[in-house]
């Protein structure tokens, strides 16, 4: 029966298989960090709105014109990443104020900001409008950073957005002359320096050093920081550049939890991280990916995230459906198998009854001979002194026999318990693959059940719980005898409610006649070299190691 079950999950695991991608262990390890982060996305978005809900009162609570202008300032940094429509709001807000108006240099770094955030949500046109409307003369050299990085990121949006387009080369080139100017003004140590300079400086072949320097930086912000997001992805974009594949990936879902934890919803990463789960071959992330994107994008009101993404959305979405009818009939035939499997069993455990019973019979025959054996020794015995020792031998021999037969009862009784057992927890087994199909639960809840081996541990457990019951009912003074066999300091241990050990099961076996190495090893599910270790270790243990393993059989 125990081989019934074993084949079952053998069939499961080998139909499974192949739906499983050799990945890295490091990297896998990091997927399942972002799937958990990802199921506590709620919680990041209700502490930003939390802190949003608290900016808003407290603007609500003060009239000091400084405070209300500081307060919107937060508030466009909280809402910076998050909402577009919500940061245009606040900075037009902010660009409305009187104090504002009249201060030149706040009134540009606003429309700079509101020219950056048109460009993430892909408005360009109107990013550039506002950009081609400030003279560059006109700019202070405290702004000039956030001058040339904006331009740098439209152009960098527009050669992505058009990169299937012949116009996609000249949006590549106005970046690299902005990205020349931003290097003339860029202070070393500056945000600007690391992102823009370090990508400029990888792109012209300098990847180790650029990697190095962003390698340093990126240990100065904790994740969930908008700046550990940004320099994680753009450590992942010279890592591909550079020909790092597994870094690449790294790098990437590093990025993709940092924008979880910080609530971020313009991201590249999520889309980036889908498109590789799809070319490894694992389409339920790539589809749960991919569709996070596309709501995250929706949510920003990014129309290139969303065009982006919506480009492979058909395919993965098509892979996925693909797969999820795949595992459908796959389980559809594994209930199949695991039904046809059942009834096999039950004939088997049904011929092993009538055999049972055909052993009975024969054991009330002896039993009627043994009787009629006595009868004939004790009119003999008067008569033929001779013949006494013999009728004494004989009737020693009966006695063992009936004690053999006792044994093979008491066996017979514990094998079908633990046989009924077994069809029971088989019979649960198949109504939990049942109820899960017709629930359509998910195929991760499907496939943890499948690769569950809590049935067959279980068995396994119960099994030898029943032989060391039986072990101990035909010889309830095994354990005492087998330590009397052993030096005092060498006498075997027992663990709180071990009836026990696996050393002793090994004795145990040789005690009922199972000597041979290989089949114990395959009645304990242990190696063949951990039963030669044992039974070596345990001569060295005994008073008379050159008759242990006789004196272990004649333990009565």
């Amino acid at each position: 029966m125990k081989s019934y079950l074993l084949l079952i999950i053998l069939i499961l695991i080998t139909s499974c298989n192949h739906m499983k991608a050799d990945k890295d262990s490091e990297l896998e390890s990091l997927y399942t960090h972002l799937d958990e982060e990802i199921a506590r996305s709620g919680d990041y978005e209700k502490l930003k709105e939390e802190r949003i809900v608290k900016y808003k009162r407290d603007y609500d609570l003060t009239t000091d014109k400084n405070k209300r202008t500081e307060i919107i300032n937060n508030l466009i940094a909280e809402f910076d990443a998050y909402n577009a429509d919500s940061t245009l709001y606040y900075i037009n807000y902010n660009l409305r104020l009187p104090a504002v108006e009249a201060d030149a240099g706040e009134r540009m770094r606003l429309l700079i900001k509101r020219a950056d955030v048109f460009a993430h949500a892909g408005l360009f046109s109107d990013a550039l409008g506002i950009m081609k409307s400030i003279p560059r003369d006109s700019v202070p050299n405290t702004l000039l950073e956030d001058y040339y990085s904006t331009y740098c990121a439209i152009y960098q949006y527009l050669s992505e957005y058009t990169s299937e387009h012949e116009t996609a080369p000249a949006y590549e080139q106005q970046r690299t002359l902005y990205a020349d100017s931003l290097n003339q003004v860029v202070r070393p140590d500056s945000f600007n320096h690391m992102v823009y300079v370090m990508t400029e400086m990888a792109r012209r072949g300098d990847s180790d050093k650029a990697i190095d320097m962003l390698s340093k930086h990126l240990e100065e912000y904790p994740s969930g920081t908008r700046e550990y997001s940004i320099l994680a992805s753009t450590l992942a974009y010279i890592y591909k550049e550079a020909g790092y594949p597994k870094e690449y990936k790294r790098y990437l879902v590093l990025s993709a939890i940092s924008d979880v934890k910080g609530a971020v919803k313009e991201n590249m990463s999520f889309r980036a991280v889908a498109t590789d789960m799809f070319e490894d071959g694992d389409i339920e992330r790539a589809n749960r990916y991919l569709k996070k994107s596309i709501a995250d994008a929706n949510f920003y009101s990014a129309l290139m995230r969303n065009v982006q993404s919506s480009k492979m959305l058909p395919v993965i979405d098509e892979a996925y459906n693909s797969v999820q009818q795949r595992l459908t009939s796959r389980l559809r035939s594994m209930v199949w198998v695991s039904s046809i499997l059942s009834v096999i069993l039950i004939i088997t455990i049904v011929l092993i009854l009538k055999q049972f019973r055909s052993l009975r019979v024969a054991k009330d025959k002896i039993s009627n001979a043994n009787k009629e054996l006595s009868l004939l020794s004790d009119k003999l015995k008067a008569a033929n002194g001779e013949l006494e020792k013999s009728n004494d031998e004989l009737q020693v021999r009966n006695e063992k026999l009936h004690e053999y037969n006792l044994t093979k009862e008491q066996y017979a009784g514990l094998f079908m318990e633990y046989c009924s057992a077994a069809i029971s927890a088989l019979q649960h087994y198949q109504q939990s693959l049942r109820k899960i199909a017709v629930q359509g639960s998910t195929r991760a809840t499907l496939l943890k059940k499948i690769e569950s081996s809590e049935t067959v541990d279980q068995l396994l457990k119960d099994f030898y719980a029943k032989f060391d019951e039986a072990i101990l009912n035909i010889y309830p003074s095994f354990v005492d005898k087998f330590s009397a066999l052993l030096k005092p300091e060498e006498k075997p241990v027992l663990k709180n409610g071990e009836l026990l050990n696996t050393e002793l099961r090994v004795f145990a076996l040789i005690r009922i006649g199972i000597e041979d190495s290989a089949q114990i090893a395959n009645f304990l599910r242990c190696s063949l070299s951990t039963v030669y270790t044992y039974r070596s270790k345990m001569k060295k243990r005994a008073l008379n190691p050159d008759r242990f393993e006789q004196d272990v059989k004649n333990i009565g």
